[in-house]
């Protein structure tokens, strides 16, 4: 029965309409029990206990970046009433100025990532389901509600909606659904990390990705259109092209990882032939630097003998799908134990190297950047904004703290663990024990992030990298920052991914090759001349 200004419909009092979209229309309505104002969603249909079901699940989420789900009628729903025009509505005034699109991105993935953490996914994701309110804070709309509805007429704007989630059938807006889930095939939450892409894409270009007259003119775009990446920022082109990269393997794996390849910075493409690592190759570079150090101070030891280095071949196994995101293989302190990442969504897997089998480290669903303790004993990890430690035998995952935007961590002898940060933060320090962080440095004017700490012996200084906008890794310096005065010192230009080595040496990459070069932990000073270790893809082949 059609509605109209003074109806009720269950307990709540119809004031006027707001919309009408795919799934039915929106009203003004209000709750004469709570004395409050509520968004009320009509459908046509009547809803399926199993949509009830999943409607319970997502009122359950809290983030502040999520519309409540406040209840559930026979074909109704009723949510958070929210002020402000949608993201679709400033998208349509033009590009977005950067800064202020990626603080929307930031608000958008928060929420996407507390959804994920309870194993909702959105499905949906498109600039119309994100309301912008008048104090800039961003509010994501009908979180899940796309997988559950009746078939319905769509367009290429519109909700495609099929009763049940199978495989095989297609749900979402055609502009915005991943090529997975365009061929109706099982999704997961890499899906909503490639609508993610589309959307911030459209932010800060003010133009539409994979427009099409029709459903089929959409899908086809998605399913073989590369975007135009001239139009997009240098700084999010990278960001873009692992959230838009058509294989779910080779995308992004955890929208909580975003961050991430801005401070990489690197906007050239990445060669075919290791897209399977993706941008985590540079994690790669790191593990080098682990075999570097054991190989320079095995130099140190035998100096009359001819150099030469060494090569670890490690078969992990056929069942292990490293994901792509920086730090997928990490050695511990002594050189006897690997932990790495593996499967979807990412967990932590352990290994002695003198042994052939490998353990999952439980409770570790959703990990990036694992780090080690000085004495190997235990593995720090970042899961959903938050740091944990593990042991490294297995045991009950340990929260830390509450950090978002983290990458890098380094566990300093003295008990304290200093995170990288980015996008919105320096680097934050505190106790291995757990605990509330303190700052230690603030992003200055043209900075974006402060990543990769090292800890130097001593525990009087920290080694890092240093982003800046513009640019790219050719445009980062290596710093050592004093923990006494705070007085920061660029070592390196043009570098990333510094590490000191107990040799008294510092290893870095820059222009894809890996250098040392004395380093002298009194004065905090690189001396002499830069020595290549290995260079261009060598470095690479040797990484994986």
């Amino acid at each position: 029965m059609p509605l109209s200004a003074g109806d009720k419909l269950g307990a709540y009092e119809i004031v006027s309409p707001l919309g009408k979209g795919g799934m039915g229309e929106v009203w003004r309505a209000h709750d004469p029990r709570l004395g409050r104002d509520v968004a009320i969603k009509v459908s046509a249909q009547q809803f399926t206990d199993r949509f009830e079901r999943e409607a319970r699940a997502i009122a359950a989420l809290n983030h502040t970046n999520i519309c409540t789900l406040f209840d559930v009628g026979p074909n109704y729903l009723v949510m958070e009433l929210i002020d402000g025009p949608t993201l679709a509505d400033r998208i349509q005034e033009g590009p977005i100025p950067l800064e202020e699109a990626l603080g929307y991105a930031k608000q958008i993935a928060d929420g996407l990532e507390a959804a994920h953490e309870k194993n909702i996914v959105h499905r949906d994701l498109k600039p119309a389901n994100v309301k912008i309110r008048p104090d800039g804070s961003v509010k994501v709309l009908d979180f899940g509600l796309a997988k559950a509805g009746a078939a319905q007429e769509v367009t290429a704007d519109s909700p495609t909606l099929v009763p049940g989630t199978q495989i095989g059938m297609i749900l979402g807006t055609a502009g915005y659904m991943s090529p997975e889930q365009a061929r109706g095939k099982e999704v997961d939450q890499r899906a909503d990390i490639w609508a993610f892409g589309v959307v911030l894409y459209e932010m800060v270009t003010g133009k539409r990705l994979f427009a099409g007259e029709t459903v089929s003119d959409a899908l086809a775009a998605v399913l073989t259109r590369e975007p135009d990446w001239t139009s997009v920022p240098e700084k999010v082109r990278r960001l873009l092209r692992a959230c838009l990269q058509k294989d779910p393997k080779q995308r992004l794996q955890a929208i909580g990882d975003w961050p991430l390849p801005i401070a990489d910075l690197q906007t050239q493409p990445i060669d075919p032939s290791w897209s399977r690592l993706g941008w985590g190759v540079m994690a790669g570079v790191l593990a080098v630097t682990a075999l570097v150090a054991s190989w320079i101070a095995w130099q140190e030891r035998r100096p009359a003998e001819p150099k030469r280095l060494v090569r670890l071949d490690v078969d992990l196994g056929a069942d292990v799908s490293l994901p792509a995101a920086p730090k997928s293989v990490i050695i511990s302190p002594n050189g006897t134990r690997l932990v790495y990442l593996s499967g979807n969504p990412p967990r932590l897997f352990t290994r002695r190297l003198d042994q052939t089998k490998a353990i999952e480290l439980p409770g570790t669903e959703g990990a990036s950047v694992p780090f080690f303790s000085p004495d190997g004993q235990w593995v720090g990890f970042n899961a959903g904004n938050k740091l944990y430690k593990i042991s490294a035998e297995g045991g009950a995952a340990v929260l830390l703290a509450d950090i978002p935007n983290s990458f890098g961590a380094s566990w300093g002898e003295n008990d304290t663990i200093v995170v990288g940060g980015a996008v919105t933060r320096g680097m934050v320090k505190l106790p291995s024990g757990g605990g509330a962080f303190t700052p230690v440095t603030e992003l200055a004017s043209g900075e974006i992030a402060h990543v990769e700490p090292q800890i130097l012996p001593g525990g009087k200084a920290v080694l890092f990298t240093a982003y800046v906008t513009p640019g790219g890794a050719d445009n980062a310096t290596v710093e050592v920052l004093a923990l006494g005065d705070r007085h920061r010192k660029i070592l390196v230009r043009g570098a990333t991914s510094a590490r000191y080595l107990p040799s008294g040496h510092l290893v870095y990459v820059s222009k894809g090759s890996l250098f040392a070069i004395p380093f002298d932990l009194g004065s905090l000073e690189a001396h002499g001349t830069p020595t290549p270790v290995l260079a261009g893809k060598d470095s690479l082949i040797a990484a994986t």
